[in-house]
């Protein structure tokens, strides 16, 4: 297992003194950013998509036309069931929020 370094009581006590300069927090918080947008710009990681556009299935489009036509539903379910089939016919990519709400009325069925 690796060592992995961690500050001492003093240290952390003195990091905090140094935090309440509000120069010293400008330029902490500046630093933190900028290797933050340095890893970033070096990533493969695709983070315009993360968090999930996906197509929909067949089956959940099919199953969402027919939760539109012939359940009750809330204006939430309505709108994810819409979007799950207009994102399927038109081979689109929808938000996985929507696929999920589908998903569970397909379970509560």
């Amino acid at each position: 297992m690796k060592y992995k370094w961690h500050p001492s009581k003093s240290q952390k006590r003195e990091f905090a003194q140094n935090m309440q300069d509000p120069q010293f927090a400008n330029d902490y918080y500046k630093r933190k950013e900028q290797k933050a947008e340095n890893r970033r710009s070096q990533s493969k990681f695709d983070y315009d998509s993360a968090g999930g556009n996906y197509v929909p299935t067949k089956e959940q489009a099919n199953q969402a036309y027919n939760f539109l036509i012939s359940k009750e539903l809330t204006s939430e379910q309505i709108e994810a069931c819409n979007m799950v089939f207009s994102a399927y016919s038109s081979n689109e990519k929808c938000n996985h929020d929507f696929i999920h709400i589908v998903n569970e009325l397909i379970r509560e069925k």
